[in-house]
């Protein structure tokens, strides 16, 4: 058997009772194996937004979102645009951005005591904020797309179908044989990825198995927002779907909190909601996300000190730890992140990130796993109208199989555990012994995820590999170093003398279950004379060079160890 690719340079490790290092492996494919499904449209976004440019009439930050033809002069630089119809003051009034107008709508901006849903603004769709100066520049300054990049359109806006790339060249590919998501200069953002959308009350009564059909590997679903209000309309209905039909899931909620004590209570709804539509923390194979965006609510302004949001973090999950939920994750867009919520405690919780454009310009993601929503604008079958599409993985690569093991008396339990399997799997064990450049079956495939293992003293590699049991594909494989030492495996002590007429043999080892062998080789016959099993045996040599050999088994008869000595009559 060749050698895992990768392990050839691992040093050896001295000998110790159990593991002494483990050492993390490369798979045995390559590690550095990329293909780029880039079609001939998304080469030319690509070549045509090197500045990430949206096309002249789209929003800055929101491709699919259309400039208005003016902006208010009562709309002030320092205000921020929520939608393509809507601004809102630093006193936190929201206007219309044309003719400057207050907005008064419940609907749109809630009551004193009420939070409006957040989605409301914007029909339903994703919108990221944008500073109205930077608006007023696109629409004073519009920026001319390329002539290629505009014939590619049609002059259309760009609706994406499936799992494809966005408007502006950020696209699907392959890394580590995983599927991976990179950005517009091929740089990779995750691997093992995963093509999740994320979901509402706005997406109606959505066909899950359409939408599965179609390439959803994942959803983030809609439970609510901020606190004492009624859960999402269609939570419940999408919850149920995903669980039905296996579309692993996770859960965000948008906080409209302004301190802890608001962030706590919006926790303890999350809590009581999750409870109530029977969402146990097993079922989530995504984050619960605490959604922080700048929120507009009648009578309210947001935080804008990063403490203050670190403190509110800490305050939803603590709320959430405590109801038994532990996978969790904030959720922002990159010019939030880099503003009121640039502080390190946020970062290290952040694992989702908006940005609609030709790269995720944040990069300090707390987590090896991270999600980045990319396009607001996707099409996918069972739903009407647009969906957010994210691309969900790992920075670095992540083994979906762990290795454990157990000392026992007369041997080592291996065992492995396989993330979110799902499936009904089979197990191939196999040790690599580093001195003798030679490979052992432990186990070889069995449904049993547990094997026995026993050897001689020294340097291995355990290697594991798991496939699904009945399509026999490869679910992965993971290969740890072991320093082995036997526990009850060794020969303690052997006795020879003289006893009457007689000599006495015998042996001792440390394994009270242990069997034994004593034999005899005669050097001038070159063969074995005498052989006896027990610890002890009483021999009538004749004159002559002898060699007195014992042996250790374990109790379901494996040799463990022998010892020979040279003996003169």
């Amino acid at each position: 058997m060749a050698l895992p690719k990768g392990l050839i340079h691992i040093a050896t490790a001295a000998s110790a009772v159990a593991l002494t290092v483990t050492v993390a492996v490369s798979p045995a494919y390559a590690m550095q194996d990329i293909a780029i499904e880039d079609s001939a449209a998304s080469r030319s976004f690509a070549a045509a937004v090197d500045d990430e440019r949206a096309s002249g009439d789209s929003m800055p930050d929101n491709p699919n979102a259309a400039l208005p033809d003016t902006v208010s002069g009562q709309i002030s630089d320092d205000s921020t645009v929520v939608s393509e119809e809507l601004a809102v003051t630093p006193e936190g009034e929201v206007r219309n951005i044309e003719t400057g107008e207050p907005v008064t709508n419940e609907t749109l901006v809630g009551t004193q005591d009420q939070q409006p849903d957040p989605l409301a603004k914007t029909d339903g769709g994703s919108f990221i904020p944008v500073s109205a100066s930077a608006v007023k520049d696109a629409v004073e300054q519009p920026v001319k797309q390329s002539a290629e990049l505009s014939s590619s359109q049609g002059g259309a806006t760009v609706r994406l179908a499936k799992f494809d790339g966005n408007q502006y060249g950020a696209h699907w590919g392959t890394y580590n044989n995983t599927k991976a998501f990179f950005d517009y200069k091929n740089n990779l953002f995750a691997q093992q990825a995963k093509g999740v959308i994320d979901v509402s009350s706005w997406q109606g009564d959505i066909d899950w198995a359409k939408a599965k059909a179609d390439g959803v590997e994942g959803a983030i679903i809609r439970l609510g927002y901020g606190w004492g209000n009624n859960a999402d309309a269609k939570a419940q209905r999408n919850i149920n779907e995903c669980k039905r039909l296996g579309i692993p899931f996770g859960i965000y909620w948008y906080s409209y909190a302004y301190d802890a004590n608001t962030a706590r209570s919006e926790g303890n709804d999350v809590v009581s909601k999750l409870r109530q539509m029977g969402v146990s923390p097993n079922d989530l194979k995504y984050p619960v996300f605490y959604d922080l965006e700048r929120w507009t609510w009648t009578g309210h302004t947001p935080p804008t000190d990063p403490n203050v949001y670190s403190g509110m973090a800490n305050a939803w999950y603590s709320a959430l730890q405590s109801g038994g939920y532990q996978n969790l994750g904030v959720y922002s867009y990159t010019s939030y992140l880099q503003g009121p919520l640039n502080n390190a405690n946020i970062y290290a919780k952040t694992r989702w990130v908006a940005q609609y454009g030709a790269r995720m310009e944040f990069t300090a993601f707390g987590t090896n796993d991270r999600g980045w929503q990319y396009t607001s604008s996707g099409q996918i079958n069972g739903i009407s109208g647009s969906v957010d599409m994210n691309a969900f993985g790992n920075e670095e690569f992540e083994s979906s199989i762990n290795l454990t093991w157990i000392v026992r008396s007369e041997d080592i339990a291996v065992g492995a555990a396989v993330k979110d399997a799902t499936q009904a799997l089979e197990y191939k064990w196999m040790s690599y012994d580093v001195n003798a450049n030679r490979w052992k079956m432990i186990s070889d495939w069995s449904t049993s995820n547990w094997a026995g293992w026993s050897d001689n003293e020294g340097t291995y590699w355990l290697h594991c590999e798991v496939r699904d049991i009945y399509s026999k594909k490869k679910i992965g494989e993971q290969t740890i170093a072991f320093a082995y030492a036997p526990g009850y495996r060794r020969i303690d002590g052997t006795y020879a003398g003289y006893e009457g007429n007689g000599i006495l043999l015998g042996v001792n080892s440390n394994n009270p279950k242990g069997k034994y062998k004593i034999k005899i080789y005669d050097t001038q016959k070159k063969t074995w004379i005498a052989g006896w099993n027990g610890q002890w045996a009483h021999w009538h040599p004749k004159k002559g060079i002898y060699w007195t050999h014992f042996e250790l088994y374990t109790s379901d008869d494996c040799l463990t160890e022998t010892q020979t000595y040279a003996f003169g009559v």
